[in-house]
């Protein structure tokens, strides 16, 4: 892991953000409470919670990728290197996703064209000032080179293979690499990873978290993990922030969260943990009346 000191501004800033979608023609849940959440240069934190907790829509509403309709409100703040985005017209949300913020999602095969080589898909990452002015046969040969280059950085054997091939014909391991050169072909300051290794087994995540925690770490990029799995986050992360019911409920150095968690939550996640010694006993599960009373925290929060 690495660290850096934190300049004035901070990379990503969440104030105060509150998202709520809807959920029916006439229901809708408020997704995300008052989150606070920054990142600051070079710096990895992790965010953790179980499914529903809103990660997923936290991370989608610093990238800019909440459903488009009128019935999603965002309000808050999502500061972008102090840019204010909340209220941002669409031009400005897609500079921040070309040159700021590149995504690694967790389904590969929602996010990559199943009718698109791979090399195509990872060349139209690549920003302009990248060489892809040249003209002619230099200039496609550059740009070739440069996604066989990232490729390679995101693990995968034979790079002009895999850029001559479609999605369906590589490994779930292969394709979850391809959407890490995608992100770092951008050269972006974060590199945002949602769930990047719920659908691999557990060799395949193993060989893909390193790649990830190498191609981070070679780049020098900021990292936002995203995950319900408290072991990768303590290997990859500086900082947590834990979330339950659409609101952040702890946050610290990672290490120190881990080893001596303040909030109840925090100690239920770690118990649900399983070790090798422990695989005849029964599993954990947070109570429901402790689950009502998170909840009811939560909406007093708001």
């Amino acid at each position: 892991m690495s660290s850096t000191g934190h300049g004035a501004v901070p990379l990503i800033e969440l104030a105060g953000l509150n998202v709520v979608l809807p959920t029916g023609e006439h229901s809708e849940v408020q997704a995300v409470r008052s989150v606070d959440l920054v990142v600051h240069d070079g710096e990895r934190v992790g965010l953790v919670g179980e499914s529903g907790s809103g990660k997923s829509v936290t991370g989608r509403s610093i990238a800019g990728l909440l459903p488009t309709s009128p019935r999603v409100r965002v309000s808050g703040s999502i500061r972008v290197r102090g840019q204010e985005m909340v209220g941002a017209p669409a031009q400005a949300w897609d500079e921040v996703r070309r040159r700021t913020v590149g995504m690694i999602f967790q389904d590969p095969l929602t996010f990559l064209n199943p009718t698109m080589r791979i090399g195509r898909q990872v060349a139209e990452s690549i920003p302009a000032r990248r060489g892809s002015r040249q003209r002619g046969s230099s200039g496609r040969a550059s740009r070739e080179e440069a996604v066989h280059r990232f490729l390679g950085q995101a693990g995968l054997p034979d790079p002009a293979q895999v850029a001559a091939s479609f999605p369906h014909e590589l490994s779930g391991g292969m394709r979850q690499r391809v959407l890490i050169a995608i992100a770092i072909a951008k050269e972006p300051s974060l590199v945002l990873a949602d769930e990047p290794t719920t659908a691999l087994d557990a060799t395949v995540q193993q060989h893909v978290l390193r790649t990830l925690d190498e191609t981070v770490a070679e780049l020098g990029t900021s990292l936002l993990l995203i995950s319900h799995d408290l072991a990768v986050v303590a290997g990859m992360t500086d900082r947590v922030y834990v979330m339950y019911a659409g609101r952040i409920v702890e946050e610290g150095p990672t290490a120190r969260v881990l080893a001596e968690p303040q909030h109840e939550y925090t100690r239920a996640l770690l118990r649900s943990v399983r070790s090798l010694t422990e695989a005849d006993t029964a599993l954990y599960s947070i109570p429901l009346q402790t689950r009502q009373r998170f909840a009811q925290e939560a909406s007093r929060a708001t």
